[in-house]
């Protein structure tokens, strides 16, 4: 092989091995998601909200 492409081969290896430990060791925030108590949707349910099937 070319010396060129030997060291171009050489630092894709490297990146993908950093990348791959970043992967497994990236720990996310955990987040709280709050959501009202007036946006429920069964209160705006009818009875008269039938759509015939023909």
């Amino acid at each position: 092989m070319k010396k060129k492409t030997l060291i171009e081969l050489f630092i894709y290896i490297i990146i993908v091995i950093v990348g791959i430990i970043m992967l497994f060791t990236y720990k996310p925030k955990i987040k709280e998601i709050k959501i009202p108590v007036e946006n429920t949707q069964a209160e705006e349910v009818e009875v008269d909200d039938f759509i015939p099937i023909q």
